[in-house]
């Protein structure tokens, strides 16, 4: 389903003579890998954020950011947008990987649940078992 959703999105943005990201160079995955493990939780990771990054290092696409692993992207690398996010104390508890217009998707490392957040509120959205479910859904709204 999430191949389907991109290859949509994919489709819309070359019939406007765009094109998606490339996929992303592995040092800059690991360099992500090792990130998350020493700033969130040991060896914690997401194999399906691993896929879709190998497919395309980030998403800007209507509105909607998943965050890439590109350290020259000081405002949609992984790293760097939680680093942001963090500011607020409030949201310590969640590793962000995408943002929209009105929401933010996350993992929340509390709870072990990817999660769709209000954006500024930090109200819970919705819940979610795994991270292409979360992402389905925020594409859909888009579509």
């Amino acid at each position: 389903m999430l191949d389907q959703l991109l290859s949509q999105i994919e489709n819309k943005k070359k019939s406007r003579g765009r094109s998606m990201r490339l996929s992303a160079k592995k040092e800059n995955i690991d360099r992500l890998k090792k990130w998350v493990s020493d700033h969130v939780r040991h060896n914690l990771w997401f194999s399906e954020y691993e896929h879709f990054l190998n497919k395309m290092d980030g998403l800007n696409y209507n509105g909607l950011v998943i965050y890439n692993s590109d350290p020259g992207d000081e405002n949609n690398n992984l790293i760097s947008a939680n680093e942001i996010w963090w500011d607020i104390e409030s949201n310590t508890h969640y590793l962000f990987l995408g943002d929209g217009n009105i929401s933010w998707y996350a993992y929340d490392i509390e709870k072990n649940k990817f999660v769709e957040l209000d954006k500024p509120s930090g109200d819970l959205i919705c819940e979610f078992d795994h991270f292409n479910q979360m992402f389905e859904q925020a594409l859909k709204n888009l579509l």
